[in-house]
């Protein structure tokens, strides 16, 4: 898609529109995450890892809460969260006057939510390409004392598989982490985290997007799992 848009994050506060809009994006081939307000968006931005990251945010500008110009204006001031792209909605017509860094355009929302897609569809059809990035290295995995000990406590087979899992995990955050799985997570925390489940066994790393690392700041085991 233009723009490399696959995966939109909807801040819209009416659940008929949400859904609907969410329901006809899907189906155009969208992967969407829905949110009701923009004290929500931040707060779902700000607790995901810079690979979960939406492409595009559609966002109406009355929220509750905090409106859309009050979200747009944090999003701008926050370092992690500045690269984000944003498309405008709202009932009123008419475009901001002046350009403004990271929106790539203002939608008047039509009567039905079917409508609004396609012409969001056929907007992004109409902008440049953005550039690609230059492929990522994995990030770097790190393990504090406390879990290399913890892990070393463990049956071999059970160690070998959480290993195997973290650092895949590490290749993953460094390229596009998966919204749902069997075993890998976004945690809600104060500072981006993820959850390794594998056998049992739980492992938080803390995610450092700036200096390219997972630390592994906690291994939870259970007691069959350690070794005599």
């Amino acid at each position: 898609m233009a723009l490399g848009v696959h995966h939109l994050l909807l801040v819209e506060d009416d659940r008929t529109w949400r859904e609907g809009v969410g329901r006809a994006a899907r189906e155009a081939g969208f992967v969407v995450s829905c949110v009701a307000d923009g004290a929500e968006a931040l707060d779902w931005l700000r607790h995901r890892p810079r690979a979960q990251h939406p492409d595009l945010i559609l966002l109406d500008l009355v929220l509750p809460r905090l409106d859309g110009w009050e979200v747009y204006g944090q999003l701008r001031t926050d370092a992690r969260l500045r690269h984000l792209t944003v498309m405008l909605m709202s009932s009123a017509s008419g475009a901001p006057d002046v350009p403004l860094n990271g929106v790539v355009g203002f939608l008047h929302k039509p009567s039905q939510p079917e409508a609004l897609v396609r012409a969001l569809a056929e907007r992004l059809r109409e902008l440049p390409e953005r550039p690609r990035e230059p492929p990522r290295v994995p990030y770097v995995l790190r393990l504090t004392d406390e879990s290399l000990y913890t892990l070393h406590a463990l049956q071999d087979p059970v160690r070998h598989a959480v290993r195997v899992h973290l650092l895949r995990a590490a290749e993953l955050a460094a390229s596009e982490l998966p919204l749902a799985s069997s075993w890998l997570m976004a945690l809600h925390s104060e500072l981006p985290s993820l959850l390794v489940t594998v056998e049992g066994v739980r492992v938080v790393l803390e995610v450092d997007d700036a200096g390219c690392a997972l630390t592994a700041s906690m291994v939870l085991v259970p007691s069959h799992l350690r070794c005599a």
